[in-house]
């Protein structure tokens, strides 16, 4: 006689066949998420140079400091999750405040420089 509290047992096959459905469900879900939400985005575009940031005063740089200050700017990316660098996001994407402060920052410490 069973006992009050002991689930019902099932078949050895039972088992296996809710095993692999659990596999093959949580397989396939992986790879859906593999090919839209894990990929990793591309930006639209490769990157060109830019030798402008829009809402950064440079003015009070010498020409080799901005030169320096733009080269770094175009490689350092964005943290804001556009995928572009510094300079990129400043150009394309202008209503990041993130991108602005960080350009402004990198202004005034080469100023002091």
């Amino acid at each position: 006689m069973p006992r009050k509290n002991e689930l019902p047992r099932i078949s050895r096959a039972a088992a296996i066949r809710v095993t692999l459905s659990v596999a093959l469900v949580l397989g396939a879900t992986c790879l859906v998420l593999q090919s839209t939400v894990w990929h990793d985005a591309e930006p639209a575009e490769a990157d060109q140079y830019y030798t402008e940031l829009p809402g950064v005063d440079l003015s009070g740089l010498q020409p080799a400091e901005k030169d320096a200050l733009l080269k770094r700017l175009n490689k350092l990316h964005c943290p804001c999750d556009c995928l572009r660098t510094i300079a990129s996001c400043r150009n394309r994407h202008t209503s990041c405040t993130t991108s602005l402060a960080i350009a402004r920052q990198a202004v005034e410490a080469a100023k002091k420089r």
